[in-house]
C-alpha cells in the first residue's frame, strides 16, 4: 500500500497563502529560540523548505522587509550561499546578500 499523495498548491495565491500561514506560525514558535538550528527544525520551517523553489521569492521578500533566520531554508532549497565569509553571523548583512542574489537571479524586483 502506497502512502497517500498530499496535493500541493498550484496557484500562486495558494502558495503565498500557505507560505504566509506557515511563516506566521514559525515566527511565533521560534520567537524565543536563540539557536537558529532549533528554529529551523520546527515543523512549519520544514514545511516551507518542502515547498521548494516556489518559496524562495517569498522568503527573499520576507528578508527584505525584516531580516530573520531564513538562511538555512534558502541554502537547503537553492543549494547556494551568496553570503561572504566576513558577513557570517550578521543577520542584516546576510539578508542583504540574499536579497541581492535574488535580484541578480531575477527572482525579486530591485
Amino acid at each position: 500500500m502506497s502512502a497517500p499523495t498530499i496535493p500541493s498548491p498550484t496557484e500562486p495565491a495558494e502558495i503565498q497563502d500557505r507560505f504566509r500561514r506557515l511563516a506566521t506560525v514559525w515566527k511565533s514558535r521560534s520567537r524565543y529560540l536563540s539557536n537558529p538550528a532549533q528554529a529551523a527544525m520546527l515543523p512549519e520551517y520544514q514545511h516551507i523548505i518542502g515547498m521548494g523553489f516556489a518559496a524562495v521569492p517569498l522568503i527573499l521578500e520576507e528578508l527584505r522587509q525584516k531580516p530573520a533566520q531564513w538562511f538555512w531554508a534558502l541554502n537547503a532549497i537553492t543549494e547556494e550561499n551568496p553570503v561572504p565569509a566576513e558577513s557570517a553571523g550578521n543577520t542584516e548583512q546576510m539578508a542583504q546578500s540574499w536579497v541581492e542574489w535574488g535580484i541578480r537571479k531575477g527572482l525579486i524586483a530591485a
